[in-house]
C-alpha cells in the first residue's frame, strides 16, 4: 500500500467547486471540511470509493433537508499513482460523488470529464493494463459466420458486428 495519504490538489478542488451548483450539490460547501482521503487497499478492485457517515437513507435525507453530510472519505486505489490523469479523473469523479451527486448518470459523466477527462487507452499504460487484466480473465469464444463458415475465435468483451473475412454481418 502507499505510504502518506493522497491528498486534493487545491486547483483540482476549485474547479469542482465552481463547476457544481450548490442546488444540484448539497453537499458542495461542506466539502473542505468533511472530505479526507485514505487508499484502499491495492488487492481491491475499484480504482476509487466515497463512503459517508450514515447509511443510503440517512444521505438521501440529509441531502434532501440540505444537513452537513458528516465525515466523508474517499478512498482511492494506490495504482492510481502510475498513472496522473487517471488519478484526476477518478478522484473528481469521487468528489463529485462527496458533493451530493450519488448517482452514476450522464449529468455526472459530462462534469467529470469537463474538469479532469480521462485519458485515452493508448495514452494510459494503467488502463492498458487493467485491459489486458480483464480480457486475460475472459474465455475464448467463437463466433461462425453463417455466410462463409468463418470461425472466428478470440477473447473479446462483446461480440464482433462483421465477419472479418467477408464483411457480413455476424
Amino acid at each position: 500500500m502507499a505510504g502518506a495519504a493522497p491528498r486534493i490538489p487545491t486547483e483540482l478542488l476549485e474547479q469542482v467547486v465552481d463547476a457544481l451548483d450548490s442546488t444540484d450539490a448539497p453537499f458542495l460547501r461542506f466539502l473542505q471540511k468533511s472530505v479526507r482521503l485514505e487508499w484502499l487497499e491495492s488487492e481491491d478492485n475499484r480504482l476509487g470509493v466515497t463512503r459517508f457517515d450514515g447509511d443510503h437513507n440517512e444521505m438521501y435525507r440529509k441531502r434532501r433537508l440540505k444537513l452537513p453530510p458528516g465525515e466523508i472519505t474517499i478512498l482511492l486505489n494506490p495504482v492510481l499513482l502510475e498513472d496522473e490523469a487517471l488519478f484526476r479523473h477518478t478522484l473528481v469523479h469521487e468528489l463529485i460523488h462527496a458533493a451530493g451527486l450519488l448517482e452514476h448518470d450522464d449529468e455526472h459523466e459530462q462534469l467529470v470529464d469537463s474538469i479532469a477527462p480521462s485519458p485515452a487507452l493508448g495514452d494510459s499504460p494503467l488502463l492498458q493494463k487493467l485491459q489486458s487484466a480483464v480480457l486475460g480473465e475472459l474465455s475464448r469464444k467463437e463466433w461462425i459466420c453463417q455466410n462463409c463458415g468463418f470461425t472466428y475465435a478470440r477473447t473479446s468483451v462483446r461480440k464482433p458486428l462483421r465477419c472479418p473475412k467477408c464483411a457480413r454481418k455476424l
